[in-house]
């Protein structure tokens, strides 16, 4: 069956909504067009602002070079330093270089003679201890090379940019002088200080230096140098981005310029406000102007509308609509007036019989009333008895069942000690009497060359020389593998806690670093997915009075159930890495520990379902619905703490644990 919806609206609206309507479609569609066209120039005009810094960084970059060449040109042609070479001087080097590097903030001078011999090599600190490769560059400036070129430090991602010169006599080549500085963060911040832009500088995909914070090793493969201003992501944040390509003799880096489309975003955005804001003021204005003129079309209606409304309202009967026209509105108000008396008259008829059921139905209402809430709150205890029951049954099944898992790890961790510690004791003492009985015979070997042919025998039988050799190694696997076993002993002590099940001190840190080793072999590699990597950022935190067995028991469920994330985001191909970053630190009166992984996440509509007994969102027969129960219970009730799920669909999930300092 067909319903119709009728808007009612009065003859004044109607008139205003009519003029506002059209004014509104017209008004609408020109500020789109002006909105795109605006949106759209901001952008083009900040693609060409960020290709105008990149040839700015260009040129500054030449200019360093450019002056890092002057400065060797100018250290190289002093007579000083030509005479120090010949004499091999290197205090004389030391004495007219060192000023120098402190002077122009070098980071590093290097002179040596025609032999390849280094007679100075002055850093900065933070260079001291680094090993640079700079062999071949050594062999150039020795036999008077020139030129520019780019040199790594070992096991670092650090890079220098290198200037060779040759230092000359007035008739032969004495040796060469090698000048650098780092390119690093304080380089590209000296060149960007004044822009709102960020630079990076790359190395085959691999970020060195950054004006960005906290991205540097991040694997990033930069846009090509050939390529016009593009978009671009790092760290799941969107950039303008524009390459150019600084070459060296031997190699090159890729320098980028970031701008963040976020900034381009906010400005279209306050853009977009102004044209809404505009919008509202022109609606605003022809809604005055037309309310005004159905004002005044509409006036003569009013006065009867008014006491027509105010009669039904207020059932005052008494009332007469003003008659102060002779047209159709006097006639209406005159029929107004009549139909008021006739229906003053029959409500005086009938108010004295409805008085008597009114009362009645009063009574009637009353006691249903006070019987339905009886009811009600009758329910509403049954269910939370009920309520309790669940929660309380939930907490037994699961106390019970980390007590009896306590026991048996705590046992199997005795047992297993004993034998463990006897071991671990006796493995030093008897890799000292092997060392002693091998260097006894390596002293018979010594002085007694020809032994007894029988012996010769016995000896190539056994392979006498292959036993010196293998046996200290065995004995020292044999120290590692029950070195590692009383690790683990330990740590399921610790994870247990039967020891301290009371509220005691302890440390956090350490039930976290015993869990991780329990789950280890959930952590390691599978046949279905890679090796989970556990980031561990720790605080300096003090020992906390609490329950640490049962917090033992929170941090393994978050823990398990983050490797069931990752677990499904693998097979979903939702991220590259699986990851668990596990941090702390200490916030006023407050521990607080994070427990992320980049996972599929949890969707919005159900998170505050999370914590409720038996709910879960794994598969029939993967999940009770009692592990996160239980943790809230415990963080929260048992420890005054809070847990809190923050989580994005198919980006991951991060618990905080909040802990008050007892």
């Amino acid at each position: 069956m067909r319903r119709k919806f009728r808007l009612r609206f009065n003859l004044s609206q109607k008139i205003v909504f009519s003029s506002l309507a059209i004014f509104l479609s017209i008004f609408i569609l020109c500020l789109s067009i002006i909105g795109h066209w605006f949106t759209d120039s901001l952008e083009q005009n900040i693609r060409q602002e960020v290709a105008s810094f990149a040839e700015r960084v260009y040129q500054d970059f030449q200019h360093e070079q450019e002056d890092l060449e002057t400065q060797v040109n100018l250290i190289a042609g002093r007579e000083t330093i030509t005479l120090a070479i010949e004499q091999k001087d290197k205090q004389k080097l030391l004495q007219d270089l060192l000023p120098i590097r402190t002077t122009l903030n070098l980071d590093w001078i290097k002179v040596v003679d025609t032999n390849g011999n280094t007679l100075l090599d002055t850093r900065k600190s933070s260079l001291v201890t680094s090993k640079l490769l700079d062999k071949s560059i050594t062999n150039i400036a020795k036999s008077g090379g020139s030129f520019i070129d780019f040199i790594d430090v070992e096991d670092s991602l650090q890079i220098l940019q290198v200037v060779i010169h040759p230092i000359k006599s007035s008739i032969k080549v004495v040796g060469g002088i090698i000048m650098g500085n780092l390119v690093d963060e304080s380089f590209l911040k000296q060149i960007a200080v004044g822009s709102s832009k960020n630079i990076v500088t790359t190395k085959k995909d691999t970020i060195i230096a950054s004006t960005l914070p906290d991205i540097k090793e991040t694997k990033w493969r930069p846009p090509s140098p050939n390529l016009s201003t593009l978009k671009t992501s790092i760290q799941q944040q969107e950039y303008f981005a524009k390459s150019i390509i600084f070459k060296g003799a031997s190699q090159s880096l890729i320098t980028t310029i970031l701008y963040p489309i976020l900034q381009l975003e906010k400005t279209q955005s306050s853009l977009w406000l102004r044209l809404y804001l505009l919008f509202l003021l022109g609606g605003t204005i022809v809604t005055f102007i037309g309310y005004l003129i159905g004002n005044k079309i509409t006036r003569p209606l009013q006065a009867v509308t008014q006491i027509a409304k105010k009669v039904t309202k207020d059932a005052n009967f008494d009332l007469q609509a003003p008659v102060t026209t002779e047209d159709e509105v006097s006639v209406l108000a005159i029929s107004l007036n009549q139909l008021i008396q006739q229906v003053k008259q029959l409500l005086t008829e009938q108010y004295q019989a409805k008085a008597k059921l009114e009362a009645y139905n009063q009574n009637l209402e009353q006691k249903i009333k006070e019987r339905t809430k009886e009811v009600e709150q009758k329910n509403l205890d049954l269910k939370n008895t009920l309520n309790e029951l669940k929660q309380t049954q939930s907490q037994l099944i699961q106390t019970e069942k980390m007590s009896s898992l306590g026991q048996l790890v705590a046992g199997v961790a005795h047992e297993i000690n004993n034998p463990v510690t006897f071991i671990y004791g006796n493995v030093e003492y008897a890799e000292n009497y092997v060392k002693d009985i091998l260097q006894l015979i390596q002293l018979y070997q010594k002085y007694y060359p020809n032994p007894d042919s029988n012996i010769q025998d016995v000896m190539k039988e056994v392979e006498i020389e292959y036993i010196i050799q293998d046996l200290p190694k065995i004995l020292t696997s044999m120290k590692v593998g029950a070195e590692r076993i009383h690790q683990i002993v330990l740590s399921l002590r610790i994870f247990s806690r039967l020891d301290e099940a009371e509220f005691k001190t302890a440390n956090v840190h350490d039930g976290i670093d015993s869990t991780l080793l329990i789950l280890k072999h959930r952590l390691k590699a599978q046949t279905h997915r890679p090796e989970i990597q556990v980031i561990k950022d720790y605080c300096e935190m003090p020992h906390i009075k609490c329950f640490a067995g049962q917090l033992n028991q929170v941090f393994m469920n978050i823990l398990a159930n983050s490797i069931d994330a990752l677990d499904e985001a693998w097979e979903k191909k939702l991220c590259q890495q699986p990851i668990i970053r596990i941090s702390s630190e200490c916030e006023n009166e407050n521990i607080c520990i994070h427990i992320a992984d980049n996972g599929t996440g949890i969707p919005q509509k159900v998170q505050s379902r999370l914590f409720d007994p038996f709910f879960t969102t794994k598969p029939i027969g993967k999940g009770t619905g009692l592990g996160l129960s239980i943790s809230y219970q415990i963080v929260t009730e048992k420890h005054r703490g809070s847990l809190q799920c923050i989580s994005l669909p198919d980006r991951g999930t991060e618990f905080v644990i909040t802990i008050p300092i007892r």
